[in-house]
């Protein structure tokens, strides 16, 4: 059964037991015992500090071209290199450094999350949006017109240090691939116990 229909199920169960001490304390103390012995395969709700460290973590890294894994049972969060980001011989070298040095274990967790890097055309979208929230007319254009060529963000990345605003961007970028680790994490359904 999914968590949001099972919330469901039992949030109507203890609406009829509401008024009936006896019955929601026995509820209660058997909730206990369950959590007691069973991992809660649950990312950290949205409204927890613990969420924003993790997804802040987890951006810092993907926006440096990394994968991550995060394990919602421990909440640990480990990197490699990624393919597309790296030279193909910097990313062997780089992920066996990385495994050896911060004894990863990723791939012997039962459960993970793994979430990639932003995309080439998911940068473009970004790249895109930023463009249509400019109200420098004259710059979005010339941006616009940077989004047509072969190579894009580099030349977007050039016309926007040229024109004084490249923290603008990166701040506008690093909010969107939060909001892409967000969105990631919330796709995700882990196994039930």
């Amino acid at each position: 059964m999914k968590t949001k229909e099972l919330y469901k199920e039992v949030t109507s169960m203890l609406y009829l037991i509401r008024n009936d001490e006896k019955k929601l304390s026995q509820v209660f103390n058997l909730l206990e015992e369950l959590d007691a012995g069973t991992p809660s395969h649950e990312i950290p709700s949205p409204a927890s500090s613990d969420y924003s460290s993790i997804v802040m973590q987890i951006a810092d890294a993907v926006n440096e071209g990394y994968i991550c894994f995060f394990n919602p049972d421990t909440e640990e969060i480990e990197q490699v290199a990624c393919e597309g980001y790296f030279h193909p011989v910097e990313i062997a070298e780089q992920n066996e450094d990385m495994i050896d040095e911060f004894d990863l274990n990723y791939m012997k967790w039962d459960h993970y999350i793994r979430i990639d890097p932003p995309q080439k055309e998911d940068l473009r979208l970004i790249m895109e949006k930023y463009v249509n929230e400019m109200d420098d007319n004259k710059l979005s254009a010339q941006l616009r017109n940077v989004l047509e060529t072969d190579q894009p963000l580099r030349n977007f990345l050039k016309i926007l240090k040229e024109a004084a605003k490249e923290d603008v961007w990166n701040v506008f970028k690093k909010q969107e691939i939060i909001n892409y680790v967000k969105e990631r994490l919330a796709e995700v359904e882990l196994p039930e116990e």
